[in-house]
Order: C-alpha cells, then structure tokens, then sequence
C-alpha cells in the first residue's frame, strides 16, 4: 500500500508546507499592521449629545400678562408677523380709565381757580396801593388842619397874654380876658382833637394794609394748595395711565408668533400668565446639553461638529458642519450649555429653522487606539459597583 501511494504522499507533504508557510507570513504581516496601527495609528474621539436644537441667536421672548384681569381683544394667531410695540392682547381697564376721566376732570378745573385767585390778588394789589395814596392824602389834609387849629390856638394864647395883661392895667375889662382865656382853650382842644385825627388816620390805613396783605397771603396760600393738588393730580395721572398701558401687552421684539394661548375675548388671565412667545428674525446657532464631566475641559472653542436633525435623516439629506462658539461654566442639572455655529451650505438640501432637534457630535481629540482602549478600561475598572438589587438608573459611562 505504501508503495502505491509514496508519490502522492510526497506531493502532498510538499504543498502543505509551502502554503502553510505563506499563510503565517500572511497571518503575521496583518498581525504586524494591526499592532502598529493599534499602538501608532489615530483615531478621532467625538462626544455626542441627544439634546441638541436649532434656535436663533436672540433668546425667544415669552409674552406675558402683568396684571389680572379680561381680555377685551386679541391679536394672537400662530405664525403672524409682529414688530416690537405692537399691540397683541388688550386687558379690560375700565376702572381705571373711569378714574384718569375723573382725575383729568378735576385736573382742568384746577387752572381756572388758580386764575381767578391771581385775579383777585391782583384786584387786591391795586386796592391796596390805591387806599395806601387815599390815606396818605387824607393824612396831609388832617395835618394841614392840624397846624391850622395850632396856629389859631398860638394866637388866641397871645391874644390871651395881652388881653389879661391890659386888663390888670385897667385897660379892658376882666370879662374880655376872659373870653380870651376861653378861645384859647377852646382851640387848643381843636389842635388836640386835629393831631388825634391825624395820628387815627394813620392807625386806619396801617390796619387796612395789614388786612389787605392778610387777604393777599390767604390768596397765595390758596393758590400753593392749589398747585400742589395739581402736581399730585398729575401724578394720579401719570400712575393711571402707567396702569392703562399695563393693560395692553405689546410685543417687545420684532418676529413670530411661535407660540399663543387659546384665548378669546371675556376670558380671564392670571398675574404672569404666558400669552405668546416671539421668535426673533435672525441668524441660527446650535445648542446642545452635553453632561458636565463631559464637557468641562475638554470641549472648547474652535473644535468642529456635526449636526444631524431627527427630521431629515441623515442618511438622505446630509448633515450640518458646525463650529463650537461657546461653553458654558454653569453647571444645570448636571448638564452644561454648548453653542455652536453652524454652516448652512453643508446641507442646502435642510431648510433651517428654529426649533429643530437633533443630535450633535464634537471631535475632541485624536488618538491611538491603544490609549482609548486602556482608557475605556481604567474607566470601567473605577466604576462603582452596584449592590444587587438595585436597578440600572446609574449614570453610564460618556461614550467615547
């Protein structure tokens, strides 16, 4: 049998040992490849984000009403254009529009009264000058009658001297002295009676003027009391019209109505209760939540991303490049803001809008695969372990 056979037997011992060999250096050649790009080749590391949308680069305006109260009208349609100070819900004010017609009434009655007051000072200013110029007047003739009445009297004095002289002579008789002596006091008495009249006179004037004056003070009194009712009518005023203009909710920016509450006139909103939201025309940027351990020194301004929309798959439409502007410090329920930049022309076929979600996925490193895997494992081996028991609302690890 063995003789037979030894010509196939040699064929075949020859051709195992030739493709044996070429199959290990084969083997040995891919295992070689493999460790050098395993140890030396790069690979990028992305961290993604479920949570990522489109929105504008000015924060979208929630609408709300400041005081309680009903809806007289309502502009609110989903989609419609505004631009800022337009009106979009009018509250019932009618009571304090009633009041600003009673404070504006009383108002416009203020001004005539304090016209009327400085009417009358006036009035009373002249009257008082003029008595002033009467009583200086009357005073002048009453002394004027008084130095007439003090000559008379001097010269019946004199008279008397002689006459009582002449009659201790015998000259005249006593009865003519006498008579004399009576003129003169009877004069006298006259020029008393006419400086009393003088220095009355000037009693009299003085006391009008001071009454004048009085009245004039009262006036002007009067007139500051008006005045100052009218800065705090004014005030009333300015505060009703403050609480009217609360009544009416304007739009603050120019946009869309994203947003808008199912309300009709009659019914009755809440102090702070959103109406609307406005969506401002703008440029779009990219935010996402990343996990704080995720970002927090290792996503910074610069990298690139990608963006890929739930709504358009990826597969057929592409996705969005984007940059990453902005990182945010502020930790949020564990979570940490990124925004991102991004290139409309990578994907003409999406049409943009705020609102989109998405995912997003930023490169942050290049890196061996050998240090990825030793990092995966020194990650896995400082993982804390679970008691038995208990289920598996743990955090996992950030996918790398």
């Amino acid at each position: 049998m063995a003789s037979r056979f030894s010509r196939t037997t040699r064929s075949l011992s020859n051709d195992t040992s030739r493709f044996a060999l070429l199959a290990w250096l084969a083997g040995g050649l891919l295992l070689a490849g493999w460790l050098a790009w395993f140890f030396f080749g790069s690979v990028t590391v992305f961290e993604v984000s479920r949570r990522a949308r489109l929105e504008v680069q000015q924060s979208a305006h929630s609408v709300s009403a400041v005081v309680p109260s009903k809806i007289v009208s309502s502009a609110l349609a989903l989609g419609q254009e505004v631009r800022a100070g337009d009106v979009l819900v009018e509250l019932d004010a009618s009571s304090e529009k009633l009041r600003l017609r009673e404070e504006e009434a009383r108002l416009a009655a203020i001004a005539p009264r304090v016209l009327s007051l400085r009417k009358e000072i006036a009035s009373l200013g002249q009257a008082k000058g003029r008595d002033q110029q009467s009583a200086l007047a009357a005073t002048q003739s009453a002394r004027f009658r008084s130095d007439e009445a003090a000559a008379a009297a001097e010269f019946a004095r004199e008279n008397e001297r002689r006459l009582t002289e002449e009659s201790r002579i015998g000259g005249v008789a006593q009865i003519e002295a006498a008579r004399a002596h009576a003129e003169t006091q009877k004069l006298s008495a006259t020029r008393d009676a006419a400086g009393s009249e003088v220095r009355r006179m000037e009693t009299d004037a003085q006391t009008r003027a001071y009454q004048a004056q009085a009245q004039i003070e009262n006036l002007t009194r009067a007139i500051v009391a008006f005045e100052g009712d009218t800065a705090t009518t004014q005030a009333t005023i300015a505060r009703l019209k403050q609480e009217i203009e609360r009544h009416i909710v304007r739009a603050p920016v120019s946009g869309t109505l994203g947003d808008v509450a199912q309300l009709s006139a009659g019914a009755y909103v809440a102090e702070g209760q959103k109406l609307a939201t406005i969506v401002p025309r703008g440029g779009l940027i990219i935010v996402a939540d990343f996990a704080a351990a995720s970002v927090l020194g290792r996503i910074h301004a610069g990298q690139p991303a990608r963006l890929r929309l739930d709504a358009f798959p990826w597969a057929q439409f592409g996705t969005i490049n984007a940059t990453v502007t902005r990182v945010g410090t502020e930790i949020k329920d564990n979570l940490v803001r990124v925004e991102f930049q991004p290139t409309a022309e990578s994907a003409p076929r999406i049409p943009l809008q705020h609102g989109l979600p998405g995912s997003v996925e930023v490169s942050i490193e290049k890196t061996s695969p050998a240090i990825l895997v030793l990092r995966t494992a020194g990650q896995i081996s400082t993982a804390p372990l679970q008691p038995l028991g208990t289920g598996t609302g743990g955090a996992a690890p950030a996918p790398q």
